[in-house]
């Protein structure tokens, strides 16, 4: 068994109460230093919002090595509306928002983060945007236009920026924040899914299914604070490695585009082809001699060729067949994908 749940003070409420139940899912990990007072904040501010909203928080402990579980079960003790899924052994933000989304009794999820680098009143603006507009995800975004970055080590940011401009180009969706994590979601939507990724790919992955799913989208500009991260940072050596960013980007560019892996290199790659036979048939036509039949002059022209420049041919008929098959191989994974979003799409819409 990989998860327990355990509930605090009882959160049950009329069931005519016309007042819609959020459910803000915090997955956590290692975070002793900041995770009572951060469920402190965002409980008061959830509070505040009674008027409108009912509220659970369900904080997911991922196999915290420190003393998050008890920190979490002593908040959970003393305040109404809060519950906890514990994980027994760590297993990544995947599992963590797998199981959160399933342990969620909301008709609105919203996931936050646990240290507060977004403050809590992106919580109130999502959920007005999804009153107002009725879409399936409200997405917070410190990269489109009003959005913020404060205090992340410009290394990080500019990959992240870089990371997520590629994955919108590919993306259906005119956004410019795709692998965030801050997010409200329809709950009836965001339950009815397949997900499969560990890791932060799951954002991702849940932002291309909604697309197949033809799931309608807002974002709005969010403020990303790191100003008080310096003690967390140095203790938990949190960073963001090059190789983390760039398993990212492969898995979600080919999730949207699979056929960019493909067709773009296979062109590039006929292009050099067809460049090197053009040099090839220039160099033959130079040296062809005018005396003799056709066939002859041709086969001392290509023979010649060959000893000036055996390279070219190498290249040029190297080239030309793997960019074939990288092409074939770029129209099947459309016409693959193509297949497997109809699919998706059909059961989807049958449950």
């Amino acid at each position: 068994m990989s998860a327990g749940l355990s509930e605090g003070v009882e959160t049950s409420e009329v069931d005519d109460d016309p007042r819609p139940l959020v459910s803000v899912v915090v997955p956590a990990y290692n975070e002793s230093l900041k995770i009572a007072g951060s469920l402190e904040t965002i409980h008061s501010y959830m509070t505040a919002l009674d008027d409108r909203w009912r509220f659970e928080l369900l904080v997911v402990d991922d196999g915290s090595a420190d003393a998050t579980g008890e920190l979490v079960a002593a908040f959970a003790a003393h305040h109404s509306h809060t519950r906890i899924v514990t994980h027994f052994t760590n297993m990544g933000i995947g599992q963590s928002l797998r199981d959160g989304f399933a342990a969620a009794a909301g008709d609105i999820i919203v996931v936050f983060d646990s240290d507060l680098s977004y403050s809590v009143d992106h919580i109130g603006q999502m959920l007005d945007t999804m009153a107002a507009t009725n879409v399936g995800i409200v997405l917070a975004s410190p990269y489109m236009k009003g959005g913020q970055v404060t205090a992340v080590p410009w290394q990080r940011e500019v990959m992240s920026k870089q990371a997520n401009r590629m994955l919108a180009a590919s993306s259906q969706y005119h956004v410019k924040t795709v692998t965030g994590m801050v997010r409200a979601y329809r709950a009836s939507f965001v339950k009815s899914l397949s997900l499969k990724s560990m890791g932060p790919e799951i954002n991702t992955e849940i932002l291309y299914k909604a697309q197949v799913m033809r799931v309608r989208v807002e974002e709005i500009p969010a403020h990303l604070d790191w100003s008080d991260q310096a003690e967390r940072m140095a203790s938990r050596k949190i960073s963001f490695k090059v190789s983390t960013t760039s398993k990212l980007l492969v898995f979600s560019s080919f999730l949207y585009r699979p056929i960019w892996f493909f067709i773009v290199p296979g062109l590039i790659l006929l292009a050099v082809s067809m460049w090197s036979g053009l040099s090839l048939l220039w160099t033959v036509l130079r040296v062809a001699s005018d005396s003799g039949n056709l066939d002859v002059r041709l086969t001392g022209a290509f023979a010649e060729a060959w000893d000036l420049r055996p390279q070219t041919f190498i290249i040029c008929g190297f080239t030309f067949v793997v960019a074939v098959q990288l092409i074939s191989l770029g129209l099947l994974a459309a016409q693959a994908k193509r297949y497997f979003e109809e699919l998706f799409y059909a059961l989807s819409r049958e449950k």
